[in-house]
């Protein structure tokens, strides 16, 4: 299966591109920007191998553009005391619930408009990856973890801190020690 590469351009000018992408993969982007509503299972593709590195590759994608969404919600909410959330929600198909969990984990106040209503330093995720970053060599489960969110500023729930842990063990910031449990010790720079 031939590999594409995708440029984004600006005008005439280039602006960026990407080398190795499945020919499935990028025809859903372009039928996606066109918001096209039917979507057409994989056709280039023909052989396990080519279909597995294309769903490999969409979801790569799919979670890099995920983040994406966030950081745009939160700069969107940056814009000042009076930006919208409620337009926000709507742009992004989420019921208020879920955006307010995405304010939550990036430590946004949820009454922008208190003025004793001060954001929590850095995102879960960052406050974690700090903690485990200043005790190098220390193991890290989830009692340590949720230790560590709550002097940060995060109160977690049990749950909410496996998750984060895969994340950054996904991030390749921690490894897993043990496969039977939570247990994680800093990857090695």
């Amino acid at each position: 299966m031939d590999r594409l590469t995708l440029a984004a351009l600006h005008g005439d000018q280039p602006k960026g591109n990407a080398t190795g992408v499945a020919p499935d993969l990028a025809a859903a982007i372009i039928a996606g920007l066109r918001s096209q509503r039917e979507v057409e299972p994989p056709t280039q593709a023909q052989h396990f191998d080519d279909i597995n590195a294309t769903i490999a590759q969409t979801s790569r994608l799919i979670t890099h553009l995920e983040e994406f969404r966030e950081l745009a919600i939160i700069a969107a909410d940056d814009t000042g005391p009076h930006a919208d959330r409620k337009a926000t929600a709507i742009a992004t198909g989420f019921p208020p619930s879920r955006l307010y969990r995405v304010l939550d984990a990036y430590s946004r106040p949820r009454d922008r408009k208190d003025p004793e209503a001060v954001a929590r330093p850095a995102t879960q995720k960052k406050a974690l990856e700090d903690a485990v970053r200043r005790h190098p060599g220390q193991e890290v489960d989830t009692r340590r973890a949720v230790a560590y969110l709550e002097e940060a500023g995060h109160p977690v729930t049990d749950k909410r801190a496996r998750q984060l842990l895969r994340d950054l063990a996904a991030s390749e910031v921690i490894t897993k020690t043990d496969p039977s449990t939570a247990t994680y010790r800093p990857t090695e720079q």
